[in-house]
């Protein structure tokens, strides 16, 4: 991973190959692929952990701190992460973000008996967009607002699209009751 990620900020996406990685990882393509379907995946994999955080905005009342401190993690490595924040990567970002966010939207769905206005994995990827986009123009455009301030956005931005987006009856909290707060680790 530490390859790839490393193949990916000197050289960009589009440039490397399987072989690349392999190399930089001292390792054989047989061993990539023991372990990685393909590059893409290897990308998916690597998009996981910074995703997790943002998903649980689906269903939870995540921390403050939680969000801020990776927001200001993305912050502190915004020139060295620039590739993530723009195509292709961005756009398999949003796809893994959204994946991420379908399981806990389809409970939150059945736990407040929603009716969405559109298919719940429409929603999913509208509401990772929308996280993604926010996040890809306060660093590229913006950076001087504090993360507390986008974490606050980010809150926002998702319950509203929740609640436009699920049709629930007013008053329904957009929780997912009895789940415990879990975070992806590497």
């Amino acid at each position: 991973m530490m390859a790839f990620v490393n193949l990916v900020l000197t050289r960009g996406y589009a440039e490397i190959s399987v072989e690349d990685i392999a190399e930089e990882a001292n390792v054989g393509r047989s061993t990539f692929y023991m372990h990685h379907k393909s590059k893409l995946d290897l990308l998916k994999q690597s998009l996981v952990r910074p995703s997790s955080v943002l998903s649980l905005l689906v269903g939870h009342n995540v921390p403050p701190d939680m969000l801020v401190h990776q927001l200001a993690h993305f912050h502190e490595q915004r020139r060295i992460n620039k590739p993530f924040f723009s195509e292709p990567i961005r756009t398999v970002w949003v796809k893994c973000l959204a994946e991420l966010i379908a399981p806990r939207l389809a409970k939150l769905i059945r736990q407040t008996r929603a009716q969405p206005l559109l298919p719940a994995e429409l929603v999913a990827t509208q509401i990772a967009e929308s996280q993604i986009a926010l996040i890809t123009n306060w660093l590229l455009d913006k950076p001087s607002l504090k993360p507390d301030a986008v974490a606050e956005a980010l809150k926002a931005a998702t319950q509203a699209n929740l609640a436009a987006l699920l049709r629930v009856s007013p008053g329904v909290p957009l929780l997912i009751v009895g789940e415990k707060l879990r975070v992806v680790r590497a």
